[in-house]
């Protein structure tokens, strides 16, 4: 995807170079010498600039948000900061740290934090460690403890949504998929999710969205899409992906056991949350496939990354429901 195609998210057809380098000056990154784009991710246009002292992160949020949705991502980034979460360190400006100016005609929206050396799981493709999966955990468990509600925003992946995206655009799939998604879809139309319990939910950690350090320490990335869901999709996310060994399925439920347990210790589950659990994976990689199916058939998507996307959910439905029937 070449560069125009990504300013395509944020509705400018400048020089981006004439952003960053404003940004750097206005946020006192030091003298501007460089920056290249970030092409993994499906929604923002994320930049890593460098300076003379050292290199930032810039997030420049897509033009379907609102000038209040842009204040609420960045508000649930302060307070995830706050309470404890491994997340980048946010930078201000004197407009704060959400800065918005206008270039060529266009409002532009966006926000600088610390750049992590490193790469995110989904680069690298490591194998997730029992240590990487305890820390991983603790992390959810810490976020789903904070007491934050903030505006609904709909998110066509999140598995909530999955009866309705699957309804919608079924038609689009192919009949592997129609077969392999239509049971589930059966079954989860009997949970009644208003049951479950509900909390502050980042809802996408995966590989795309954790970053190792060189130090080895981990980042969480990415809080575009929280929301107030039931509690366990944020188990049912991080376990469909980072703690899933598309390669050695065989390995998943030490994962699976090791995550109820560290969860336990900070969030008690009500017997329905466990109950419902596997239900729910298998929806969050039912999503993969619906997500990234409407990417490939509807938008011609073949990215690498969508392609990915979709594989693991595929591969990732079909172990779950020889795991638990």
């Amino acid at each position: 995807m070449k560069t125009s195609e990504f300013q395509k998210r944020i509705g400018y057809e400048g020089e981006l170079e004439k952003v960053v380098g404003k940004v750097a000056e206005d946020f006192s990154l030091g003298e501007y010498l460089r920056y290249r784009v970030i092409e993994s991710g499906y929604e923002d246009l994320n930049v890593v600039i460098t300076t003379d002292n050292g290199k930032y992160f810039i997030k420049m949020l897509a033009t379907f948000r609102d000038n209040k949705g842009c204040k609420r991502y960045v508000d649930i980034m302060h307070t995830a900061l706050e309470a404890g979460v491994s997340h980048p360190r946010l930078l201000r400006s004197s407009k704060g740290y959400l800065y918005v100016n206008n270039f060529d005609g266009t409002e532009i929206r966006l926000v600088v934090m610390e750049h992590i050396d490193g790469k995110t799981l989904y680069d690298s493709r490591e194998k997730v460690s029992f240590e990487d999966a305890r820390f991983l955990v603790q992390q959810a468990a810490l976020i789903n403890k904070i007491n934050l509600q903030v505006p609904f925003v709909y998110d066509s992946w999140a598995v909530v949504n999955f009866l309705k995206e699957w309804k919608e655009n079924k038609e689009a799939f192919p009949e592997n998929d129609k077969v392999l998604i239509g049971p589930l879809f059966n079954k989860f139309s009997k949970l009644d999710v208003k049951f479950l319990p509900t909390a502050f939910v980042h809802g996408d950690i995966i590989r795309t969205n954790v970053m190792r350090d060189e130090n080895g320490e981990l980042y969480i990335l990415d809080f575009s899409v929280a929301n107030n869901y039931p509690r366990i999709q944020e188990l049912a996310v991080l376990l469909c992906n980072l703690l899933y060994d598309d390669k050695n399925p065989g390995d998943f439920m030490g994962y699976y056991e090791l995550a109820l347990d560290e969860y336990k210790k900070r969030n008690e589950l009500t017997k329905l949350e466990v109950k419902s659990l596997p239900l729910y994976l298998k929806a969050a990689h039912a999503m993969h496939i619906i997500g990234a199916g409407k990417e490939k058939y509807k938008e011609d998507n073949k990215s690498e990354e969508n392609e990915y996307w979709l594989s693991q959910g595929r591969k990732g439905l079909r172990d779950m429901n020889k795991l638990f029937k």
